[in-house]
């Protein structure tokens, strides 16, 4: 209906009060859009909250596009979208499980990093864990990702794969398993984490970030988490050296790899 406002809501925010800020925003409860905003525009506390940033957006234009540019209009000095295009955005190529579940199936709930949450879904009986990227140089890392779950599939070293995660068609990440009443890895639990390394060494892979909170103690073992850094090695050396820096890992105090939370727009 000609006028009609559109129901707006801002999904994922990756905001720079120095250069051009990101948006991922979900248009009357279907079609997500992606927007590049140009610095100065707007405050920054206005970008980190979804409902004052959506209040000051210019008018979305009409037609068929997934990426808008938000400008300053010369003539007025106002925001204005100088530049929308229905853009082939891309995808996680490696869709080796037969399950895939559409974004908008899911009840997002906390957020675990900034593109890692808890969720639930009508196909699940309980709290699943969702990773996907948010924007589309995210992607990369989301399918060596994906790559990674395959490899271990059925070893005993990471969550359990469920799925892969698709948005109006092409996959944007997965969801696993979430693994509950458990806890970060600390010293005490070297034994129980070296038996899980073990494991993905025995398939030829290394895990490319062993700090201690990729690691969830319960039920008296480890499981890993995070493979977007992990590879294909044939090399003994290189795993063996993973293998040896794992103690001085779980001794850390720095905070690397802990829970991360960025201000989204919400």
């Amino acid at each position: 209906m000609p006028g009609t406002v559109p129901d707006i809501q801002v999904l994922q925010a990756s905001v720079d009060p120095e250069d051009q800020s990101e948006f991922r925003i979900l248009v009357d409860r279907k079609f997500v859009k992606y927007l590049t905003i140009d610095p100065g525009l707007y405050d920054v506390g206005d970008m980190c909250f979804g409902p004052s940033l959506i209040s000051m957006l210019p008018p979305l234009p009409p037609g068929d596009w997934n990426k808008g540019h938000i400008s300053h209009n010369t003539p007025n000095g106002r925001p204005h979208f100088s530049r929308v295009t229905k853009a082939q955005l891309p995808g996680v190529t490696n869709l080796w499980h037969p399950l895939q579940i559409d974004h908008l199936e899911l009840y997002v709930g906390q957020k675990l990093r900034s593109n890692v949450y808890e969720a639930t879904c009508p196909r699940f009986n309980s709290t699943i864990i969702a990773k996907f990227a948010r924007f589309a140089w995210e992607t990369p890392q989301l399918d060596a990702e994906t790559f990674a779950y395959q490899w271990i599939e059925n070893h005993q070293i990471g969550p359990k794969f469920l799925g892969h995660l698709s948005e109006e068609g092409r996959v944007i990440g997965f969801i696993i398993e979430r693994i509950t009443d458990c806890r970060h890895a600390t010293p005490e639990d070297l034994s129980l984490c070296q038996l899980t390394l073990l494991r993905l060494h025995k398939l030829g892979i290394k895990h490319g970030d062993i700090n201690k909170h990729n690691f969830l103690i319960h039920d008296r073992k480890a499981t890993l988490i995070d493979f977007d850094n992990s590879t294909r090695y044939n090399d003994a050396k290189t795993l063996d050296e993973e293998f040896r820096a794992l103690q001085e890992e779980l001794r850390d105090t720095s905070g690397r790899g802990g829970r991360i939370v960025e201000s989204d727009a919400a």
